[in-house]
């Protein structure tokens, strides 16, 4: 596998700490992006969706400690210079660079120290996968990364990826930052694609807060020359099954590591009438402050879930239809509490992860969420943030 390379650096944003990263493509390898769909995207998201047009990506950067969002005209100067001095020390055209950055929003960019520290680096001096990931942390706790190896057929399907968020999370992308790298050889098309794929079932289906950040990515990189043939429907849906397996594994890391989070939450709507209902119950329940607080508070609170639901304007909600699950303990069903499990279901609340299923009975689509706890860690972390 053509792995791609990490160099970590010290761009002056933080005090004394790696605070940037610079990835190497692989020569040969195709590139797709996804980004958010906030309104006051960062300028650095702004300026990567034209350079993916580019056809050939050779870099990626990436700065940590300040979003460049709403930054106005110098903003933008300010993410064109960095690539213009980028490209200039790696012998390449500023729009074969790809550029992110996370942080806090409304403020300008040390951008002297940041030309300073390109200038006077090696760029040629590779840091390891964890120390990558390091780079790009804001108030994450833990560096996120991952390798995991596939066996499709006779194939060896490597998967290798980096990912950064904790806080303003929320579906269509969130305050996080991606990057993940196969060695299957895939044309820009079908990388797109399994990328939209394995997105909506990850990164999209993760939630934190509720809020959309202005600067989410996530870019997937095809760097090997394993092939497969993609034509044979039963190769493709166990490569679709691999990768999106992998990418939830990713994108869970933020999730357990959501800001002051102590509970990780798997929903299952399972059975709605439409996907966009199942969709919309998910996004109810995920960002419901009730029902996240009784979470935090191991309370078997499951009336809070099922008044939540029963607040969605839908005539394919069907209260005596709808049966309610915590971590495989039926509670609710047709339209009465069932009193039985109430003992257990307080005990088995104490776990960290949490497994609530939803059937609403009247339909097949289904949807899965992975969200946190809201706890007073979270509110702290958030009120003190900028200063």
């Amino acid at each position: 596998m053509m792995s791609t390379k990490f160099v970590t650096l010290k761009l002056g944003i933080k005090k004394n700490i790696f605070d940037g990263l610079l990835i190497h493509v692989p020569a040969g390898s195709k590139t797709a992006m996804i980004t958010t769909k906030n309104k006051f995207a960062a300028s650095p998201v702004v300026v990567s969706r034209e350079n993916i047009k580019s056809g050939i990506i050779k870099y990626i950067f990436i700065n940590s400690g300040n979003a460049n969002a709403c930054t106005g005209i110098e903003g933008h100067k300010n993410t064109k210079q960095i690539l213009s001095v980028l490209s200039k020390n790696l012998d390449c055209s500023p729009d074969q660079i790809l550029i992110m950055s996370t942080g806090i929003i409304g403020r300008q960019l040390p951008i002297k120290k940041i030309i300073e520290s390109i200038n006077n680096s090696n760029l040629n001096v590779y840091s390891n996968i964890k120390k990558a990931a390091s780079a790009i942390m804001t108030t994450d706790k833990f560096p996120k990364y991952l390798t995991k190896t596939y066996k499709i057929g006779s194939k060896n399907i490597t998967f290798r990826g980096i990912c950064k968020g904790a806080g303003m999370i929320e579906p269509n992308m969130a305050t996080m930052l991606s990057f993940v790298e196969t060695n299957l050889e895939l044309s820009k098309t079908l990388l797109k694609k399994y990328l939209n794929y394995c997105a909506n079932l990850s990164f999209n289906s993760i939630s934190v807060d509720g809020d959309m950040s202005t600067n989410d990515t996530v870019v997937f990189s095809s760097t090997g020359n394993i092939k497969l043939n993609m034509k044979n429907k039963s190769t493709e849906t166990k490569f679709l099954s691999c990768a999106s397996n992998f990418f939830i594994r990713l994108s869970s890391l933020i999730v357990q590591d959501g800001e002051g989070a102590t509970k990780f939450i798997k929903l299952n709507v399972i059975n709605a009438k439409s996907l966009i209902l199942a969709q919309e119950v998910s996004k109810k329940l995920s960002s419901s402050i009730l029902v996240k607080t009784a979470m935090f508070g191991e309370d078997p609170n499951w009336g809070r879930i099922v008044a939540s639901i029963g607040s969605i304007e839908s005539s394919n909600i069907k209260p005596l239809n709808v049966r309610l699950m915590i971590n495989n303990i039926l509670c609710f069903k047709d339209g009465i509490s069932l009193d039985n499990g109430s003992k257990k279901l307080e005990k088995s609340m104490r776990k960290n992860t949490i497994e609530i299923t939803v059937d609403l009975n009247h339909g097949k689509h289904k949807q899965t969420m992975y969200f946190c706890d809201l706890s007073h860690d979270y509110v702290r972390i958030n009120s003190e943030y900028t200063t």
